[in-house]
């Protein structure tokens, strides 16, 4: 807040270890973003450094997951060490930030330049190549043996007067939003001074160079590696996308039915005060009442309500056992998939009913979702962030693959869109030659409405649609976990003697 009224600030890198009001420190920290750029280090990712900051400051740990998702949605530049928040800062404060992630890559050394390429490619940006008439007043400029796409390789042998000139074609080309210029040093010519002609921001890495250093009255930023240079480069684009972003709106659910959902949630806390994991009607039921995309679903206490609820469903159908304990159905053996018709159904039962005994308490059974892209959609609540809600790869192999992001909730149509493209599934479900791209307006609709009923209904602590199925003419929510627990009022991060 002091920053955001001091007007010579122009640049602001925090070092946070706990959270007050995490919401209003997210708001606030929009308003000073949209204004200039604020950096933080992602303190305490390891389980040392979070038992050392938890004991530093008398406060709970909050998850790293949590933490990403506050610093995304307010603007923040998140980094994951100390150096890597020197190097973007160097970068911010001397430099306009670039307004697109299109990179000139100019060296005097071949290879150099290569990695350079490499490292932008690494981090998000682009090397496009440079337009033609660019080219054809480089090949002018340059040495035959020189290189006048993208990568730009001007040759050793040039003098820096000719580099000069050379970065200055390359920042007047239109494709190019920003300039990464990588010098070798060598007996010919001192390059370091040409670098102050550039018209679009520009990061230099003088090879040999011990650590990173602003050089000339305009304070270029230098770097000692590409890899280093590429990275500031990517959190400076980061900063203007996320400045110059479409804040979003809480989307308009009318449809929902919240009462029917605090019903279902007080008449089971009503039952078990501590809590505890919704059985399978009550769970789908709630799902439900918010309009969530679930499979088709009949309970059965019988076999022959089984065989009967299976011929309603019409189509092949999933039998899913309901035991108590029992989490995670297919590990524990409690899961028939594609049965079809009365002898599937009837064996599948009595397969059941064998295995659990009295244990068993009932089936739900499912018409069979078609294959498609499985996915996470769930949502936890933090004890101070509140509820928040996660997406990523689904399945079986989910946790393994631990391909998730997370925010906030509630979740604006922006951020819907925004956590669906984080995750590297977000590639699969956009399409490629052997798979159609999945429904994606589907998919951010059931993201917002999972985000309003964790919102709207705080004693939901854990929500798993896992896996939901993603396929090009929709999305379905195969299987569904949620536990309830009783709302308390604390602060965890409330400061105390000792």
């Amino acid at each position: 807040m002091w920053w955001e009224s001091e007007p010579t600030t122009r640049l602001g890198l925090l070092h946070v270890e706990s959270f007050g009001s995490p919401r209003k420190f997210a708001r606030t920290a929009r308003r000073v973003a949209s204004r200039m750029p604020l950096l933080t280090v992602l303190a305490g990712r390891s389980e040392p450094g979070t038992r050392a900051a938890a004991s530093h400051t008398a406060a709970a740990a909050t998850p790293e997951a949590t933490r990403r998702a506050l610093f995304e949605q307010a603007g923040i530049i998140a980094t994951d060490d100390l150096g890597e928040l020197v190097d973007a800062a160097a970068m911010l404060a001397s430099q306009a930030a670039p307004t697109g992630p299109r990179v000139a890559v100019v060296s005097n050394a071949g290879g150099a330049g290569v990695l350079a390429a490499d490292a932008c490619a690494d981090v998000g940006l682009t090397v496009p190549g440079l337009d033609p008439a660019t080219q054809h007043r480089l090949t002018a400029l340059l040495p035959d043996s020189a290189a006048v796409t993208d990568p730009v390789d001007t040759t050793a042998g040039v003098s820096a007067e000719t580099f000069e000139h050379a970065l200055t074609q390359v920042a007047a080309d239109p494709s190019v939003d920003a300039v990464l210029a990588v010098v070798a040093p060598t007996a010919l010519a001192d390059l370091t001074g040409a670098l102050v002609g550039c018209a679009k921001p520009i990061a230099a890495v003088v090879l040999g160079q011990p650590e990173s250093v602003l050089i000339s009255d305009r304070g270029i930023p230098c770097y000692a590696y590409p890899e280093n240079a590429a990275r500031a480069l990517a959190h400076a684009w980061s900063y203007t996308r996320r400045r110059d972003r479409a804040p979003g709106l809480p989307p308009a659910l009318p449809d929902l039915r919240a009462d029917e959902a605090s019903c279902l949630i007080s008449g089971f806390l009503a039952e078990k005060a501590d809590g505890g994991w919704l059985p399978p009607v009550q769970t789908f039921q709630l799902l439900e009442s918010y309009r969530l995309p679930v499979a088709p679903w009949r309970w059965a206490r019988t076999e022959q309500e089984a065989i009967d609820a299976a011929a309603d469903l019409a189509g092949p159908v999933v039998l899913k056992a309901d035991v108590e304990g029992v989490l995670h159905k297919t590990a524990a053996g409690a899961l028939q998939l594609d049965l079809r018709g009365p002898g599937d159904v009837r064996s599948a039962y009595r397969w059941l009913a064998d295995r659990f005994g009295e244990g068993l308490r009932g089936v739900l059974v499912q018409r069979m979702a078609a294959e498609g892209v499985e996915v996470l959609c769930g949502a936890v609540q933090d004890d101070v962030f509140g509820p928040v809600v996660i997406f990523g790869s689904g399945g079986v192999d989910t946790e393994a693959l631990a391909d998730r992001a997370a925010r906030l909730a509630p979740l604006t149509d922006q951020e819907a869109g925004e956590l669906v493209g984080e995750p590297r599934v977000s590639a699969v479900l956009a399409g490629h030659a052997a798979r159609p791209a999945g429904d994606l307006p589907a998919l951010r609709d059931a993201l917002l409405r999972l985000s309003r009923l964790v919102a709207d209904h705080p004693e939901i602590a854990e929500l798993d649609l896992n896996p939901t199925v993603v396929r090009p003419d929709g999305v379905v929510a195969v299987d569904a976990r949620i536990r309830l627990a009783p709302r308390q009022v604390w602060d965890p991060y409330l400061r105390r003697l000792r």
